[in-house]
């Protein structure tokens, strides 16, 4: 009995060695989640520049042509989680092409809601403005206005944009013609 037991000591030994050393894993390293994207905050004032182009003719056809100007905007704007909301002044002026006798200056008062996408802020507005025809023909009425935009974030403090801008009114400063003035902007924003 005593030769089985030193054999079955021998083999397990020998059994152990072949199989080399044990080698004990490290303990396991534990990686922080990375951080998730952070949204965007579109709330606060801003103040910028805009590049127009648009049409302008009574809503008849009997007149129409081109028209180019520049703007400037004020505004703030709320940003509710999902949607933004907000106000802006603007102030834009241009020539006609058509009418090189004429230029057009218009004050803007606008309500903004939009989608927070992020970096990216489409919207839609309504509001109203100050429409007056300068030069050799002298006109001038309040027209409500409305359109689509969108802003793009490139820094937290610049936002550039595009927006699409409908400015029309009926009977026009009581002159028997139906106005409708389109613009398409190119707009830089700083924000605070």
């Amino acid at each position: 009995m005593r030769n089985v037991l030193i054999a079955t000591l021998m083999l397990s030994a020998s059994a152990a060695q072949a199989g080399g050393p044990v080698v004990v894993a490290d303990d396991p390293v534990v990686v922080a989640p990375a951080e998730a994207a952070v949204d965007y905050d579109w709330t606060g004032f801003y103040v910028g520049l805009s590049a127009i182009t648009g049409t302008f003719s009574d809503d008849g056809g009997l007149t129409s042509g081109g028209t180019s100007g520049y703007g400037l905007q004020a505004g703030y704007l709320r940003d509710l989680g999902k949607f933004v909301v907000g106000g802006e002044l603007a102030y834009a002026q241009g020539d006609y092409d058509a009418f090189p006798a004429n230029d057009w200056t218009s004050t803007r008062l606008k309500l903004i809601g939009g989608f927070d996408a992020g970096r990216v802020l489409p919207y839609g507005f309504v509001g109203m403005s100050k429409y007056d025809v300068g030069g050799a023909s002298q006109f001038s009425d309040n027209v409500t206005i409305y359109g689509l935009g969108a802003k793009f974030a490139v820094s937290p403090k610049i936002a550039v944009g595009l927006e699409y801008l409908v400015e029309n009114k009926s009977n026009f400063d009581n002159a028997g013609f139906d106005m409708e003035n389109s613009e398409l902007s190119l707009r830089l924003d700083y924000r605070f």
